[in-house]
């Protein structure tokens, strides 16, 4: 009767848990136990199989989703991160080739001025032409001092930098050419006697008239 209860309750228990081996009476002979045993055994094995599986599944899964988080953020990173760059890119570009064709049209400008100067050759004036050649020769100078305030104010390289004053050119100690300055004073002289000698004639002319 004792033997016969607990088979009974062992029985409602297996029933109730649903576990895979299912116990329906209690073995009562050694081979069964064994057989039952084994039996058990095996299921367990093949259950923590199973948890092995799926363990692996959900760390495969983990991973995964990890691998589609980052790839989302880092895509949406980068998309903005690289348009904004070509923006700037773009707008870098754009005024670096503003600023090369205005460094060409301003060094062929400086060029064509620089030769303009160089050309001037005063010991060729004459007392004839001396006042002509002044007038041309200081447009040129007026005009090229023009351009090159100009191109100041459009390119900075040529300004020095901010706190850095404005060093003269030395120029060298040179002695006095009294040759060119009696040229020059020959020039003059010459340009003047024109006026001078009708200067002259004119004051005559009052005091004859005068007296």
């Amino acid at each position: 009767m004792k033997q016969g209860g607990n088979s009974a309750i062992l029985s409602a228990t297996g029933a109730g848990n649903g576990a895979g081996l299912a116990i329906l009476d209690v073995p009562v002979h050694k081979e069964e136990v064994d057989s039952k045993l084994d039996q058990a055994r095996e299921q367990l094995l093949t259950l923590r199989r199973q948890q092995e599986e799926l363990e692996q599944q959900k760390a495969d899964l983990e991973e995964l989703r990890r691998k589609q988080d980052e790839y989302a953020r880092g895509k949406a990173e980068m998309i903005e991160n690289i348009s904004r760059a070509l923006v700037t890119l773009e707008r870098e570009q754009i005024q670096a080739q503003r600023l090369a064709g205005l460094c060409e049209n301003t060094t062929t400008t400086f060029k064509d001025y620089l030769d303009q100067l160089q050309a001037i050759n005063d010991e060729e004036w004459s007392s004839s032409s001396i006042r002509t050649e002044l007038s041309r020769a200081l447009g040129i100078i007026e005009n090229s001092r023009l351009e090159y305030n100009r191109a100041r104010t459009k390119l900075d390289c040529l300004n020095p930098s901010a706190g850095q004053p404005v060093l003269p050119v030395e120029k060298p100690v040179e002695g006095v050419d009294w040759n060119e300055m009696l040229r020059y004073a020959r020039l003059g002289a010459a340009a003047s006697a024109p006026l001078i000698l009708a200067g002259t004639i004119w004051v005559m002319l009052f005091l004859a008239l005068k007296n």
